[in-house]
């Protein structure tokens, strides 16, 4: 009974552990999710190419999995919802505004 016991506290400790660094990661100022949804992980590949006359955003999807996205742009409007499966990929074409991120949706 004592070895449940000890191991029940050593659970709950790395849960409280767990739970404060969550905490303490969101007043640091951690993106969190917004309505469209919270930034596309590592596995979603962005290349962002910065022409005089506009600028390209390219995202392939490497998650493993089908994956909605959407990309956000500073000073015009963000790009619509897209669906890619695993290995698709997709480019658009911003003549105004600036790539600021991709966000899963």
């Amino acid at each position: 009974m004592r070895g449940k016991t000890l191991h029940a506290r050593r659970v709950l400790a790395a849960v409280g552990a767990t739970a404060v660094a969550l905490s303490g990661a969101a007043l640091v100022g951690v993106p969190v999710a917004e309505a469209a949804g919270g930034t596309a992980p590592a596995r979603i590949v962005r290349v962002i190419d910065n022409q005089a006359h506009a600028r390209y955003v390219w995202v392939r999807n490497e998650c493993g999995r089908t994956m909605r996205i959407k990309i956000i742009v500073r000073g015009a409007p963000d790009t619509g919802r897209t669906t890619l499966r695993h290995g698709q990929s997709r480019e658009w074409k911003l003549t105004w505004g600036s790539y600021e991120r991709t966000v899963v949706c």
